[in-house]
């Protein structure tokens, strides 16, 4: 595990994402550059760290196909796709936890405190077995606008497999997965479920961005586990995905709500309603919650490449049915752009191809007008620049010959 906290010599495999647009106007006057901030979350930064573990970890094939479905992405550019799902339709949220009841500890409830299917566990059946061909694995009766695609399964099936490792998406009940347990760290309090979901991966960037940015996130660094675990899936499949989830639930009870360095109840250990994470009990979860990305990250491989092993060359279609998410603007357009196939060839090339943001008829033309109005306005702005000094000069000679050539 100490090996976790040093700084790799690989180099990361991509920097922080950020969205940079520049437009300029009248012979370079005007530049505009816009940089929009990533998000910063466990939600974000530890699926992007867990998608970057998993293309560490395809096959060959495997990511070739990948990038087919997700337009050119991966697995770490979906991190947060199935997140933005949850802003436009807020049932979606069921499908990332697994709620347990109080009294079981060593294994996962999978089949109570969920309606409908509408759970982890289940939800992650229900896309690997649509992904594989086996459609009746686990049924979701999805609304008349969430048909979804193979593209659209696949991103959330990668989401969904990094919640597995999350111990607080297999929260008790009566703790409403953690967020009714207090605590403090370095002074700011918080539930213990935004501490497992974001405090620790910022806690990391924060004090030792070198090494969150250094590479880590690669399957080489938990290479004993990738591989056991990798040929029990291939002879056992979905029944691997019950037993991770065991895991994590098991986990959960003896690590998280039980301190690993007492062996008590942190309830028990509150005062004034609140536990205090020590430096020792952080750097404690820390190493665990760095491990478990990169266990996620490997088995997260794992299953794809069972997938498109198990297509046997049948193609999954890319695209997405779910249209209009928060930051999904560009990707949408690009989308939009490949469906409407390659450029037109003979007298059809002559019609012009217009996307949805651009403008037509007199709009196009009072724009046009008005750019045309400011690049002469500048034009001419320039030129008297330029010919003042001409003018000037021109002056002067008139005036000495007048005066012949004597001086004023």
């Amino acid at each position: 595990m100490d090996r976790l906290c040093r700084p790799s010599a690989r180099p990361a495999s991509r920097g922080r994402r950020g969205i940079a647009s520049k437009g300029a106007l009248c012979l370079g006057f005007l530049a505009l550059v816009t940089d929009l901030p990533v998000a910063s979350a466990w939600d974000k930064d530890g699926h992007e760290a867990i998608g970057m573990t998993t293309m560490s970890a395809l096959e060959t094939g495997a990511v070739a196909e990948v990038k087919h479905l997700l337009g050119g992405r991966d697995a770490a550019d979906v991190a947060a796709w199935a997140h933005k799902v949850n802003k436009k339709f807020p049932w979606t949220t069921e499908l990332h936890f697994q709620r347990q009841p109080t009294t079981r500890c060593e294994r996962a409830e999978l089949t109570n405190n969920c309606p409908d299917n509408r759970c982890l566990v289940q939800a992650i059946k229900h896309f690997y077995g649509k992904l594989t061909g086996k459609e009746h694995m686990v049924d979701i009766t999805w609304p008349a606008e969430m048909k979804l695609t193979d593209a659209d399964e696949l991103k959330y099936l990668i989401n969904l497999l990094g919640d597995m490792h999350q111990p607080l998406h297999f929260g008790t009940a009566d703790t409403d997965m953690g967020r009714n347990i207090t605590v403090q760290f370095r002074g700011k309090t918080e539930s213990l479920y935004d501490f497992w979901d974001k405090t620790i991966a910022q806690t990391v960037i924060h004090d030792s961005p070198g090494f969150w940015w250094g590479g880590w996130t690669h399957v080489q660094r938990t290479r004993v586990e990738y591989e056991k675990d990798s040929e029990a899936f291939k002879k056992e499949h979905e029944v691997m995905l019950g037993r991770w989830a065991d895991e994590t639930a098991k986990f959960l009870c003896t690590s998280v709500y039980r301190n690993p360095l007492t062996g008590k109840q942190i309830t028990d250990e509150m005062v004034g309603g609140v536990f205090k994470i020590s430096d020792e009990l952080y750097e404690t979860w820390k190493r665990e919650m760095l491990s478990k990305m990169l266990v996620a990250g490997a088995r997260t491989a794992i299953v794809l490449n069972s997938i498109l092993h198990h297509r046997e060359g049948k193609q999954l279609k890319a695209g997405s049915s779910i249209t209009h998410l928060e930051g999904e603007e560009e990707v949408e357009e690009i989308e939009e752009e490949r469906a409407r196939g390659p450029p037109a060839k003979g007298r059809k090339a002559d019609i012009p191809r217009v996307g949805k943001n651009h403008t037509q008829g007199i709009g196009a033309l009072g724009a046009n007008l008005a750019i045309g109005l400011v690049c002469i306005f500048c034009f001419l702005v320039l030129m008297r620049i330029w010919a003042g000094p001409s003018v000037n000069l021109n002056r002067a000679q008139a005036e000495k010959r007048q005066s012949g050539g004597k001086k004023i």
